[in-house]
């Protein structure tokens, strides 16, 4: 009897073995890395639009785009179904097929952690490419003469722990490079990378450089603090604080902490006309920054949290002058009258759309990046209910 019992315990006990392990084997194979899709956070794109969305962050590996913090998004001037996407941690990918899929861009001094800026691509060449980086604790200028596939090292920023922040090139001599630095610097080369001269230092860092693409005297810089200019390649400079904050009697009344300004665009069909995005609403100078028009955006002042929903960039079609759009919250905004009057799209997200770009060929088709992060889960109770 008693070896009875004891072969039966025996018997369970293996049992039990085998149902436990066995468990583990099953989930060991499936995939160890799986990670779970955010249906929040990535690329969107539309084709009728604005009105409806679909999530673009495949790769084909287990590591989508949804997973990593988007800096911003760029299109290739040369072949509109090239895109890339900067990111704050994660390096550089590159789509070919107009977001449809995406993959990494990989090279020997460029770090898979890089945080990546801004990016330039050479206006009839998309083989050589530049990158305003910060990695491995040092701000770099990288650049590529193969399409992504080895870069070389221009420039490097002699403090630790600040970045080349901005990066752009002449429209009319692609030998001439500009770079803007978190120390405040303004660079530039003339030489494509070669060697730099030191145009001006700036009290903040700076953030944008945009060129007139029909005047290569005029040039704006975004800092920290405030918009300078420039026409005449950046012997003299401009604070534009008191253009945008004139106190003229027809002029709605307010005021623009100039810090607070997220974003600085020219027009793609017309450099006299510029957006700067401040807060929850929208600046337009029609005359090259002279004068400013506060626009009517449709943004709330304050959502149910008590955020302001900042406007983070303002996206403007090159297919038809007249749409303007830029996304807060979960919304796409969009104008067809330069930003007189506005029309609103939601993506079914609850992440927070920020930079948005246009198809320069056809008006309806639409890139947004969104960010979310999910709030912690509560952890379980180790005590089992009753």
């Amino acid at each position: 009897m008693t070896n009875s019992l004891n072969k039966i315990s025996l018997l369970f006990l293996l049992i039990l073995i085998t149902v436990t392990f066995g468990g583990c084997l099953g989930i060991s194979d499936q995939k160890k890395n799986e990670v779970e899709k955010n249906n929040h956070q990535g690329v969107f794109k539309s084709t009728d639009g604005g009105e409806t969305w679909e999530q673009k962050v495949e790769t084909g590996e287990e590591l989508r785009i949804d997973s990593v913090s988007i800096n911003n998004i760029f299109m290739d001037p040369n072949n509109k179904e090239i895109l890339y996407v900067s990111t704050k941690s994660n390096g550089l990918y590159k789509s070919e097929n107009a977001a449809e899929s995406w993959q990494k861009v990989e090279g020997d001094i460029l770090s898979p952690n890089a945080a990546v800026y801004d990016l330039a691509i050479e206006k009839g060449n998309s083989q050589v490419m530049y990158l305003a980086v910060l990695q491995n604790g040092m701000g770099e200028l990288l650049k590529t003469t193969n399409g992504g596939k080895e870069w070389t090292r221009p420039h490097i920023i002699s403090e630790a722990g600040k970045a080349v922040s901005a990066v752009a090139i002449d429209p009319f001599e692609k030998n001439v490079i500009y770079i803007g630095t978190e120390q405040g610097g303004l660079m530039k080369s003339e030489n494509w990378g070669k060697e730099w001269v030191s145009i001006n230092w700036f009290k903040s860092p700076v953030r944008e450089i945009i060129i007139d693409y029909t005047n290569n005297s005029g040039i704006f810089i975004r800092t920290d603090k405030t918009i300078f200019k420039s026409t005449d390649r950046g012997i003299e400079w401009f604070d534009l604080k008191e253009k945008i904050n004139s106190k003229e009697k027809d002029k709605e009344n307010y005021k623009v902490n100039m810090s607070k300004i997220s974003s600085f665009t020219m027009h793609p069909n017309n450099p006299l006309m510029l957006y700067v995005s401040y807060l929850n609403f929208m600046l337009r100078s029609d005359d090259g920054g002279e004068n400013w028009k506060k626009l009517n955006t449709i943004t709330p002042s304050q959502n149910a949290d008590g955020k302001i929903p900042q406007i983070k960039r303002v996206g403007i079609s090159k297919a038809d002058s007249r749409i303007v759009y830029y996304g807060a919250g979960s919304v796409v905004y969009k104008s067809e009258d330069f930003g007189e009057s506005w029309m609103s799209y939601r993506i079914p997200i609850k992440g927070d759309v920020r930079y948005a770009l246009s198809d320069p060929e056809d008006r309806d088709i639409l890139y947004v990046v969104a960010f979310y992060t999910p709030p912690p889960k509560k952890k379980k109770s180790p005590f089992m209910p009753y």
